[in-house]
């Protein structure tokens, strides 16, 4: 067992599976709000995973309810809403903490100018 698992709901990564995946993010999330093209729109976000090198217990992760999933919530230079979604990680694990950016940083910045993220249930993730 990893001397800090990423413990999702039931699932616990083992020091097995860390190794099978060495160069996969200890994070993935998904857009589940898009408020620049409207969530029905064929250019929408909604649905997107990243990042691209996520674990895959992470990525299957970010559907289920549990401590290690929360909200985001994306905003550009202006304070405009842009993006919501959610982030799985171990929150039990403080090395963890630096994946509170990654969404804006593997996907927000580049896409539409995101500088600022929160986590309506856990501001102490928040970003900017």
């Amino acid at each position: 067992m990893s001397t800090c698992p990423a413990e999702l709901g039931e699932l616990i990564l083992t020091d097995e599976q860390l190794a099978a995946h060495p160069d996969a993010a200890p994070y993935a999330w998904i857009i589940t709000e898009d408020q620049i093209h409207g969530d029905a729109n064929a250019l929408s976000r909604v649905g997107l995973v990243g990042p691209g090198n996520a674990h895959p217990d992470f990525s299957a992760a970010i559907t289920r309810p549990g401590r290690h999933r929360t909200r985001f919530r994306m905003y550009d230079d202006d304070g405009t809403y842009c993006y919501g979604g959610f982030l799985a990680f171990d929150p039990d694990c403080p090395a963890y903490i630096a994946p509170a950016w990654g969404p804006v940083g593997d996907f927000g910045m580049d896409d539409a100018g995101c500088t600022r993220i929160s986590y309506p249930q856990r501001p102490s993730l928040d970003c900017a």
